[in-house]
C-alpha cells in the first residue's frame, strides 16, 4: 500500500518545465475561449445586433466558433505535459457553457453576469470538482491494479526461476549419481 501512495505522488508531481508552462497557458486560453464572444460584446455591443447572411447574431457565429476551437487547444496543450490541475478550468467552463446552452429548454434564461449566471458558475463548479475526484480516484484504482499485477508477475517470475533452480539441482545430483 505505501508502494501505491509513494507511486501515487511522484506521478502526480508537478513539472515545471517551459513545456508544463506554454500547456497550462494554453489550457486557460482553451476555457476563456467559449466566453470570448461575451467578452467581445462587452467591448462591441454591436456584435450582439449585428447579423451574418443567415440571420444569426455575430456574438453567436463567435461562441459557435469558440466552442469548436477550445478543444483543439485542449488537445495541443496535452502535447506540452501542462499542469494536470488547470484541465478543472476548460472543464468547469465547458460545463457552465452547457448550463446557458440547455437552461431555456427547462424554461430558464440565463443572462451572463446576472444573478442566475453565478448560480449556473456555482452549478458547474461543484460539477467539475465533483469529476476532478472522480477522475482522482479511478486513477487511485488503476495504480492498485497495477501494483496487484506487477505482484503477481513478481511471484510467477520468482516461481519460474526456484523451478528451474530446482530441476537443475535435480539434474546435478542425476549426474553425481551415474559417477
Amino acid at each position: 500500500m505505501e508502494e501505491i501512495q509513494k507511486t501515487y505522488r511522484q506521478e502526480n508531481k508537478i513539472r515545471k518545465t517551459e513545456s508544463t508552462y506554454i500547456g497550462s497557458i494554453l489550457l486557460i486560453v482553451s476555457a476563456f475561449l467559449p466566453c470570448l464572444d461575451r467578452i467581445l460584446v462587452w467591448i462591441w455591443p454591436i456584435l450582439d445586433e449585428s447579423r451574418d447572411t443567415r440571420g444569426v447574431p455575430i456574438s453567436t457565429d463567435i461562441w459557435i466558433a469558440s466552442v469548436y476551437l477550445a478543444p483543439v487547444f485542449i488537445i495541443i496543450a496535452a502535447f506540452f505535459r501542462p499542469n494536470y490541475k488547470i484541465y478543472t478550468f476548460p472543464l468547469v467552463i465547458f460545463f457552465y457553457s452547457a448550463v446557458v446552452y440547455y437552461a431555456p429548454i427547462f424554461g430558464y434564461d440565463v443572462k451572463f453576469l446576472r444573478w442566475n449566471s453565478w448560480l449556473a458558475l456555482l452549478a458547474s463548479i461543484i460539477a467539475g470538482v465533483c469529476l476532478y475526484f472522480v477522475l482522482k480516484h479511478v486513477r487511485w484504482v488503476e495504480l492498485e491494479e497495477n501494483a496487484s499485477d506487477d505482484f503477481y508477475d513478481d511471484v510467477l517470475e520468482k516461481f519460474e526461476k526456484l523451478n528451474e533452480e530446482n530441476k537443475n539441482l535435480r539434474s546435478q545430483i542425476k549426474s553425481q549419481e551415474h559417477n
